[in-house]
């Protein structure tokens, strides 16, 4: 027994000193140097190279490049990043992925201040976005998914609440502009829940938009209103609710989200249709 607890010990040490020269083999390999040391050019593929200063070759091997609180650590092979990528603030891991022959190339994560929390997943492709963009909150649960194809909105967009994971918005894309149906959930302090639709054509709001609010779970309010392009000139690309077109016989109406939940009694008309006029 004693022999084993020896050759046990004797194990355990060697294993501890071979961990320790790996450890100092590997900082050893790679070389610091200060952001402000280097110099960059971007070639034909917009690919960046690093140089050092004054130097006319591009760096080779493992780097830890300091710029500050941040440091990127990255493999270099004539003089572009090639290989697993890391960013660190401050000495906590902030943002993980990899590189091939100078692009973004798969996944990469990026982490809260802890260094171990998910904060956003972006999928990469020869140095573009494509794919899902997600982001999360520091509970775990997801906050956002946008869909994107070579670094261009194009799919659907949607939000959820941090506490119940529920869905409270969604959008859809094509080719960089929102177009279709959106639509989100507002809620206040109280019990107050409204529910608003609205469209898009070709990056601009145009068509129907309706609001639905409910109190307690009961039917509250609902408003109905009009988009057209010609009327949105001096709205843009704003969430809040815009100048309507005449309807119904209805005069114009601006209002915004804290406007038709502050409405005055006279519209508040409980579980029916209600259009808002001056």
């Amino acid at each position: 027994n004693e022999s084993n607890c020896f050759s046990k010990n004797k194990m355990n040490r060697f294993l501890t000193i071979y961990v320790f020269l790996l450890l100092c083999g590997t900082a050893s390999a790679q070389q610091i140097i200060e952001w402000n040391n280097l110099q960059t050019i971007t070639d034909n593929a917009r690919r960046t190279i690093y140089y050092e200063k004054g130097s006319k070759q591009p760096l080779q091997g493992e780097y830890r490049i300091v710029r500050g609180l941040d440091e990127e650590r990255v493999k270099l092979s004539d003089g572009i990043i090639n290989g697993d990528y890391f960013r660190y603030r401050d000495g906590v891991l902030r943002e993980s992925g990899i590189y091939a022959k100078g692009k973004r190339n798969g996944t990469f994560t990026e982490y809260y201040q802890d260094g171990v929390t998910l904060r956003k997943e972006t999928p990469m492709q020869q140095g573009k976005i494509d794919g899902t963009v997600k982001t999360y909150f520091r509970n775990g649960k997801i906050e956002t998914e946008k869909e994107y194809r070579q670094s261009v909105e194009s799919g659907r967009e949607r939000r959820f609440d941090s506490k119940t994971g529920e869905q409270i918005f969604e959008s859809h894309y094509i080719d960089g502009k929102k177009d279709g149906e959106e639509w989100e959930i507002f809620e206040d302090a109280s019990t107050l829940r409204s529910r608003i639709i609205r469209h898009y054509r070709n990056g601009k709001l145009d068509g129907s938009y309706r609001v639905e609010s409910t109190r307690d779970g009961k039917p509250y309010i609902t408003i109905e209103g009009q988009y057209t392009t010609a009327r949105n000139r001096d709205v843009g690309n704003s969430t809040t609710p815009p100048m309507t077109q005449p309807m119904n016989g209805m005069n114009d109406f601006l209002f915004s989200q804290v406007d038709f939940i502050k409405l005055p009694p006279k519209v508040r008309t409980f579980g029916k249709r209600c259009y808002i006029c001056k």
